[in-house]
């Protein structure tokens, strides 16, 4: 299906962002001592999102990745719309000249709150299904939350020091919040970056795997085709469709070690306890019992197919300079 033919089949999911847009905005009315308006913008905000739900229902239904996608959107939404409005009212507040350290103080504890959010909730409403297919789409998530998170944990510092030194020291907090901003700058380079070398280095071991499998499976066809009698392979105690590939064996073995260590490590961060793994501890014990098998005699099409879905995912973040 075209990109003009999926609009024209779920055009009404626009009512969905319309409507909370439009909430978002009464809310920041009603804080803003607009209450009237505020409450009936909130209140027509649900109104238009529910519309769009049949259209969500049917978009749903029409792949079966995009239900788990959603989960993440939802929760993460739920707790936007209730963190970001104060940010931005003290944004405004502060380019019309107008902030108070009260403002600074709402926004430090919103953004706060949206930074452990995206630390916590991001990892834990991860879909755990149909990982492989999701590979692409999950590196770019974990990067993408993860220099979010940063981002507006470094900016709830700032909105910190402003509620505490706004009234007092405003010149020195002018530069220290420059600086901030260019540390978060810095922090959301480096965590692309190290998606992108983590995808270049998963990429190469892969594509090794890959490659001592095919020296493997054509040893045994030598093996097969050798006119070799059977007696000599019971004198050296090898059996001729799975023994005999000692090296070619522990050369898979090696390389397989090296994926494992890659698919293990997060994307996002090297703090393991709050770091999205590149892929999950189930899809990897699975993928390690295909590789074994195929080393050990067993069919190589399953190892294979996973290995080489995993290299399409990081194909597109090679960077040997990364």
């Amino acid at each position: 299906m075209t990109t003009a033919s999926t609009m024209r089949a779920h055009w009404k999911l626009v009512l969905l962002p319309l409507g909370f847009a439009v909430i978002m905005y009464g809310d920041l009315l009603f804080r803003d001592g607009q209450q009237g308006l505020g409450k009936f913008l909130f209140i027509g905000g649900w109104v238009v999102a529910f519309s769009g739900m049949p259209a969500m229902n049917r978009y749903l239904k029409a792949n079966h990745l995009r239900e788990g996608i959603l989960k993440i959107f939802v929760i993460l939404f739920i707790v936007g719309s209730f963190a970001v409005p104060g940010p931005i009212v003290s944004l405004v507040k502060v380019f019309d000249g107008t902030a108070q350290p009260v403002n600074y103080r709402q926004a430090a504890l919103s953004l706060a709150l949206i930074y452990i959010a995206l630390t916590i909730l991001s990892r834990i409403a991860e879909p755990k299904d149909h990982v492989l297919e999701r590979l692409a789409s999950r590196i770019q998530r974990a990067a993408v939350f993860r220099a979010l998170a940063n981002v507006t944990g470094i900016f709830a510092v700032v909105a910190f020091l402003g509620a505490r030194f706004v009234a007092t020291h405003p010149v020195p907090l002018i530069s220290t919040g420059l600086s901030l901003v260019v540390a978060a700058a810095v922090v959301t380079h480096k965590t692309f970056a190290r998606a992108r070398k983590l995808c270049t280095q998963i990429h190469t071991d892969t594509q090794t795997l890959l490659r001592d499998l095919d020296e493997l499976d054509q040893a045994r066809s030598s093996t097969t085709m050798s006119t070799v009698k059977p007696w000599i392979w019971r004198l050296r105690g090898e059996r001729q469709a799975g023994g005999g590939h000692t090296a070619e064996q522990k050369a898979a073995l090696r390389a397989w070690d090296a994926v494992k260590l890659g698919l293990s490590t997060p994307v996002d961060t090297g703090y393991r306890r709050i770091g999205l793994p590149f892929l999950t501890n189930e899809v990897v014990a699975e993928l390690e019992a295909k590789v074994r098998a195929a080393v050990h005699g067993g069919s190589a099409s399953p190892a294979r197919a996973d290995l080489q879905a995993i290299q399409r995912a990081c194909s597109g973040r090679v960077d040997v300079l990364a």
